[in-house]
Formats: C-alpha cells, structure tokens, sequence
C-alpha cells in the first residue's frame, strides 16, 4: 500500500539576477560551493533526486519527519549557508560583481509530502509525477519574504499537535492558484530573524609591515579591474607567468584570503598563500605569502593596484623579515634578488602587451 514520502526544496534565492548580472564564471564557482553546503547539511538521510541550478530536490520515501524535526534541519542549512558567506565575505579578495554580491543571496524552503513514484533514467532513479510538478510551481508564490520555509497543508495536516506546540516562529498563511492545479493553501514562517544569530567569522589579522619593504612600481594601459584580475585570478596567470612552469590550486574555488596554491619553476617549486594588507582605502591589494622561504619569514609579495586615468598604477611591496644573523647579512643579496623578480614579473606582464596594446612604464627604488 502507498504510504506518504517527504519532499523538500532549498532554494537559493536572488540567484537568477545574481547570474544574469554578474561574471558567469565566478557566480558558477560561488553557486556551486553554496549547493554543497546545503547537501552536506543534511541531517535527516534525505536522499538528493537532483540539483537543478539553483535548488537542491530531496526527498524521504516512506518516511515524513516530522514538523520540528525538517524546521530543524531548514534551520540548521539556513544557518551553515549565510555562516558560509559571511566567512566567504571576509575572506574575499575578488572585487568582481559576483564575488561583491554574493553576501546578498539567501534561502528559502519548501516542504511537501505525498506518495510518489519513481521513473527510471539511465539508471538513475528519480521521483516522478503531479506532486514533483507542484513542489516546484510553489517556489513561485506571493510570499513577500526573501528567506522563509512554506509548509503545504497536505504536509501539515499530519502535523497539528506540533503546529499548536510550535514556539519557534510564527506561522503566516498563504493561497496561490496555479494554472491546471487550482488554488494550493500553505502556512509559512520568515527566517529573516534567524539572520542575526548567523556567527560572525573569525576576524582577519593583517600581517606585519616592514618599513622599508622592497619596491617596484608599473604604470600600465589597462583598466583597473582588469590589471587586478590578471595578477589575482590564477586562471589568468598562468597565461602569461613565463618563469612558472605550472600553478597547481583548487580549480573551481575562487581565489581567497588563505587559498595556497604551488608554481612549479625550471628548479624546484614553491608554495604561496593568499593575503591582504591595508595600504589606503583608495587601493585594491592583492598579497601572496612565499611559505617556507628559506632565509627569512613572513616573505609576503604584495600587488597594490590604484587608477590612473584609463590606467593602472601596480606598486610591488616585498615585505619580508629576515632570519637573524644569516638572513640579515645575506639581506643586501636577498633585495637585489627580489627586484629581479619583479623585473621578471614585467616582462612576464609584457606578454600582454602586444595582444591588448599595453603600455608599460617602470620605475623601480
């Protein structure tokens, strides 16, 4: 005999303007990390039928939990999601749309049960029939929240002892007509309050500055966003970095505070962390932390980009404290090394010049 199954729908909310009006890739990568989280934070051995871009589609069979049990697991998702862009938020290092607008996304829920089927598709079994058609018509209602969980009344109605016990939130009611259904009544509560009980991440500690860092400064024809995109972004890099052989990082994670990735040279190979500084409000600054340098510590490649008209003024800080006695006699050798580099990194940069008709003008101190 057929017996009632859960179905249950996160949906991440703002994420159609998100895509349509910001940088296609970097909103995929951020999209991406956020369905993972909301899988990961199933806590009921809900079974994921599909994601479908924006929404995960989980279901239960046989099996409805009940009313304070699936508020505990739409919360505890809620909460992991904007924990998560908080921490993304702070850690960013990316000023493209996407990266800048993520913190404005959210949630929503929809909660259903009923007895479904199943259809067979290359082996892949998903649920099937009017029911399905349904869960995904109400994420489409006149509910005026941005973040809420929508219970139908065919999910509460084995749920009314806990509904009257229910001291979470208050419950709402709502009606909406959906063509070839007819009118659908639910009950749904906001989530909005849940936002201030979202943990503040740990707060970023900025590295130490020398006094007398080692520097290099270019003035370069291309856009600001552009300029720092190509230093930041290691998709971008590894185009034109002539003295790395190869970047092994994340694919698919956005660059961040705290991201590592390896450039593998002609000899050897080194490992980099992501870092940022505070060198004025009116400057964008991209760091990379050289771990393990073997003569100094803290050794932190810092990229300080601000407009000059149509171009970019790139100013390289090298920060770095050398070790004592051997690092501070060999600190002569180590400052002329670095400002080899940095001529390195310009004449790496030129690689770019002749496909965009950049041109650069250098001044190094």
């Amino acid at each position: 005999m057929p017996t009632q199954s859960l179905l249950f729908i996160p949906d991440i909310t703002g994420f159609t303007e998100f895509v349509n009006s910001n940088e296609l890739d970097h909103s995929q990568h951020i999209i991406s990390e956020l369905l993972e989280i909301i899988i990961d934070s199933n806590q009921l051995g809900l079974e994921v039928s599909e994601i479908e871009g924006d929404a995960v589609l989980f279901y239960k069979v046989n099996e409805v939990p009940g009313l304070k049990l699936v508020y505990k697991q739409a919360k505890t998702t809620f909460l992991k999601f904007h924990e998560h862009l908080k921490l993304y938020d702070s850690q960013r290092i990316c000023q493209c749309g996407a990266c800048s607008a993520a913190s404005k996304l959210s949630l929503k829920f929809i909660v259903h049960c009923a007895e479904i089927g199943f259809t067979t598709i290359k082996n892949v079994k998903k649920p099937f029939g009017a029911d399905i058609v349904l869960l995904h018509k109400l994420l489409k209602n006149k509910i005026k929240y941005g973040e809420y969980i929508l219970f139908t009344d065919q999910y509460l109605q084995g749920n009314k002892i806990e509904i009257e016990n229910f001291t979470e939130a208050l419950f709402e009611d709502g009606e909406n007509e959906y063509a070839n259904i007819g009118p659908v009544s639910y009950k749904y509560i906001s989530l909005s309050k849940l936002l201030e009980i979202v943990p503040d991440p740990p707060p970023v500690i900025l590295p130490a500055k020398m006094k007398d860092p080692v520097v290099t400064e270019h003035i370069f024809d291309i856009p600001l966003m552009e300029s720092y995109e190509y230093v930041s972004n290691f998709d971008l890099k590894k185009t034109w970095s002539r003295d790395v052989n190869q970047f092994k990082y994340e694919k698919g994670k956005i660059n961040r505070i705290g991201t590592r990735h390896i450039c593998v040279f002609e000899k050897g190979q080194a490992q980099f962390e992501s870092v940022t500084n505070d060198f004025g409000s009116d400057k964008i600054v991209y760091g990379e932390k050289f771990l393990k340098f073997p003569l100094a510590k803290d050794f932190i490649f810092y990229f300080i980009l601000s407009p000059l008209h149509n171009k970019t003024k790139v100013r390289i800080e090298v920060h770095y404290q050398p070790i004592p006695i051997i690092g501070w006699l060999l600190k002569p050798i180590i400052n002329r090394n670095i400002k080899k580099i940095n001529l390195n990194f310009i004449k790496s940069f030129s690689k770019l010049e002749g496909a965009n008709n950049f041109k650069f003008s250098t001044v190094v101190n």
